[in-house]
């Protein structure tokens, strides 16, 4: 859902081709955010839970989501900003961007604020691979010992998981070194074994 584009998620619910017959005002107003508001409201709010940190609550005359800090509202998020807002997830996630449209800008500073942020990667280049977060879930959910599966992961915040699965692989480490203690004769030098070798993705 942070990179569906809304062509790609009416093709889903097979309402495609009655969009494609609105007029470019009711195009305007059948956006992402409002479809998954009328259609499936539950997604939309299953991933404002599982991303925001703040706490929200939906506002039913603005049909909006109002984000506090304390008592007073810090922020918005609606249909006027939804994609802006998947934009960003797709920055801290690192995944590809939804498909480029065309976008009208109130000015010239506002068209080159956006073409900045839009050419500017998001992504590490020096990151690791194995360290997608994708990859992370499954690997968190195949090794640990604490419950937590590819069934039950989807509960956790982002911002929980990462800190959990940073603790985890630091637990991992100190097992290591207690098999070191207990069985010195399996390795000639600790250096030998890699700790973070279990995060490298098989060959598929």
């Amino acid at each position: 859902m942070i990179n569906i584009s809304i062509d790609d998620y009416l093709r889903e619910i097979d309402l495609y081709e009655t969009y494609s017959g609105l007029s470019q005002t009711e195009k305007q107003k059948s956006n992402l955010y409002n479809l998954l508001l009328y259609k499936n409201p539950e997604l939309l709010f299953n991933m404002v839970d599982f991303f925001f940190i703040d706490k929200y609550e939906f506002n039913q005359e603005t049909f909006e989501f109002d984000i506090y800090s304390g008592e007073n509202v810090i922020g918005y998020l609606n249909n006027q900003n939804f994609d802006v807002f998947r934009e960003h997830l797709q920055c801290i996630m690192g995944t590809k961007k939804p498909e480029d449209k065309e976008i009208k800008f109130k000015n010239t500073l506002a068209k080159k604020m956006y073409d900045k942020l839009k050419n500017h990667n998001c992504k590490d280049k020096n990151a690791d691979d194995n360290l997608e977060f994708d990859n992370m879930i499954r690997k968190y959910c195949t090794h640990n010992k604490n419950g937590i599966n590819i069934m039950n992961v989807w509960d956790l915040t982002y911002y929980q998981f990462n800190c959990m699965f940073a603790e985890y692989c630091i637990a991992r480490k100190y097992d290591f070194n207690d098999l070191m203690a207990a069985n010195s004769f399996s390795y000639i030098k600790s250096s030998e074994y890699k700790s973070m070798d279990y995060l490298k993705k098989l060959n598929t």
